[in-house]
């Protein structure tokens, strides 16, 4: 059914001449502040610039985990429906068999590059990937979805220098180019080979015609977190004022630049972690020199998109270019140190915290929970998480006749597939989920979704609905306790008052969407003694001992052999 789909789609007439060029880049676990238009402290000026040439989205969710997000970002569907309900390494492999729990992106979720292909677009695509069950399903790569060109990493995460996997998931991570296994070159650095790779494939086809789809999907900020030490140096002083100092610094920049309501209250996020004040010396410096890493890697990943802005402009593709710039969830508050075999595996690679090198090749960087819940700021909690600090995130859309401004009604990651299809389609493809943005962006500034509409999610056992103006979510243990709450988002964005005791009536109205969400779409209900990070270190073991199974096998043939021989002697 689906290649009789795509032959029909490509038997119809290519596009008229005026289709925009479509830049998709995917910057991974930012939060909502942490770029300089959005209140950030850190130097990004070329999205920035983007920013301030087009419209920014204050009320744009995801979902808390990268893998849902961006199959939900390509195809427009729920993550239920595409394979991926959560990331593929903390998935109960018995779940597999279940319809939408498959763990790599399925055929029949068509992504937006097979959706533009018939139109005449060019499909490129560097980056992460992660929708391809590390690399094992390889009819889910991107090459054999649609993109033409490709250079990729299927997994959560990998080593910004080399093919290191950052997990003990991964014996290394895995690299794709076009389809098939690669390896890197020698001075590869993610940030900037993405976007040489990019540059690369747009110029090899500059003469054919058509506009191009441009998929970037950046590394950073994903643990762990590495840049250039002259990034690093830049930022060294600028957090030895801590998590709490940093977390009111970014409400008080997020108001300013209307972000964020200025009468809305926020959680006090922090009280539970230890005063920045009675830390050690040397934690706390350490602590500094990571989360300038974190403003390096960031800073760095800017420069890059600068130069590739400056290569549309120098051959007159820019002015016809459309940019869509987000992230796939809140920033990462996981700390390897409180995960023991983590940690452990860790001890036993090329990797090192040492101070003095912190964030350079070989260098094993992370912010923490206390900076992740400062950078999340004004909102509660990060990435894995519902509360809005894990899927609330920063949203640019610039380009040809888009007016600029902000737009603070709800939008949400499946509308950016709608708006792209509707942009150069004139319409929604059917699979789809979302809204069209396309008249917000010629400057509509009403609700895309009515009060009456609902929007379920559910991510590893965390769930939220929105409807109107009220939001629930509940968050499974250890970090919530798997509790109902809900709150009004129009007054309370922050989400510091617990309205469920206080209106009933509407409560049990979005708990009865959310259970029709769960039954519309498939949603299986995890066992109450569910962990990731166990069903992780499971997954890790049987993936690893499949790995060399094989070798195992023949080692114990060959001994036989021998053995065999040896007694006919």
């Amino acid at each position: 059914m689906r290649k009789f789909f795509l032959i029909l789609l490509l038997s119809l007439d290519s596009l008229g001449t005026n289709k925009p060029n479509i830049v998709l880049i995917l910057i991974d676990d930012l939060g909502l502040t942490d770029i300089g238009a959005f209140g950030s402290e850190i130097d990004t000026p070329n999205m920035d610039m983007l920013a301030g040439e087009g419209l920014i989205f204050s009320n744009y969710h995801t979902s808390p985990e990268c893998a849902p997000s961006r199959a939900m970002l390509l195809t427009g569907m729920d993550n239920h429906n595409i394979g991926i309900p959560m990331i593929p390494e903390v998935m109960p492999r018995s779940l597999r068999n279940t319809p939408g729990y498959e763990g790599y992106l399925i055929p029949e979720a068509l992504t937006l590059a097979e959706l533009l292909r018939p139109h005449g677009y060019k499909t490129y695509m560097t980056g992460k990937w992660h929708l391809g069950f590390g690399g094992e399903e390889t009819a889910a790569l991107p090459h054999n979805r649609g993109f033409a060109k490709t250079f990729i990493l299927d997994a959560t995460g990998g080593d910004n220098y080399s093919n290191h996997s950052y997990l003990p998931y991964y014996a290394k991570a895995p690299w794709f180019k076009n389809g098939e296994p690669t390896t890197l070159p020698e001075d590869f650095y993610s940030s900037r080979f993405f976007v040489d790779e990019m540059i690369r494939y747009i110029n090899e086809d500059i003469e054919k015609e058509g506009p191009f789809f441009s998929y970037i999907s950046f590394q950073a900020q994903h643990i762990p977190l590495q840049v250039p030490k002259e990034y690093t140096d830049k930022y060294l002083d600028l957090y030895r004022n801590g998590w709490v100092s940093l977390r009111e610094d970014r409400k008080n920049a997020a108001i300013e630049k209307g972000i964020f309501a200025s009468e809305a209250p926020i959680v006090d996020s922090l009280k539970k972690y230890d005063a920045w004040e009675d830390l050690e010396d040397e934690d706390r410096a350490h602590m500094v020199k990571s989360a300038a890493v974190f403003a390096g890697m960031l800073n760095a990943m800017d420069y890059h998109i600068g130069r590739f802005i400056d290569y549309l402009k120098a051959n007159d593709l820019y002015d016809n270019t459309i940019f869509i710039i987000t992230s796939d969830n809140g920033p990462e508050g996981n700390d390897p140190s409180d995960h023991e075999i983590w940690n452990q595996w860790i001890s036993t690679t090329n990797y090192n915290t040492n101070y003095e090198t912190l964030g350079e090749e070989n260098s094993y960087v992370y912010i923490g929970t206390e900076f992740a819940q400062a950078m999340a700021s004004p909102h509660h909690m990060y990435k894995f998480h519902m509360n809005e600090g894990g899927i609330k995130v920063p949203l640019i859309i610039s380009g040809p006749n888009i007016k600029q401004g902000i737009y603070r009604e709800f939008s949400y990651v499946t509308d950016i597939a709608s708006t792209i299809t509707d942009i150069v389609s004139g319409q929604i493809h059917d699979q789809m989920i979302g809204k069209s943005l396309k008249n917000i962006l010629a400057g509509n500034r009403a609700p895309i979704y009515s009060d009456d509409e609902y929007i379920g999610l559910e991510v590893t056992g965390n769930s939220a609905l929105f409807k109107g103006r009220y939001k629930i979510v509940r968050n499974r243990p250890p970090s919530g306790d798997n509790v109902w709450r809900m709150f009004d988002l129009k007054d309370d964005p922050g989400e510091t008052k617990d309205l469920s005791k206080t209106y009933p009536d509407i409560f049990q109205d979005l708990l009865s969407s959310y259970d029709e969400y769960v039954e519309v779409n498939g949603v299986v209900e995890l066992p109450e003694d569910y962990f990731w990070a166990d069903e992780m270190q499971v997954n890790t073991i049987k993936r690893r001992v499949y790995e060399y199974l094989p070798w195992g096998l023949l080692i114990i043939v060959i001994g036989l052999g021998a053995f065999i021989l040896y007694r006919r002697k």
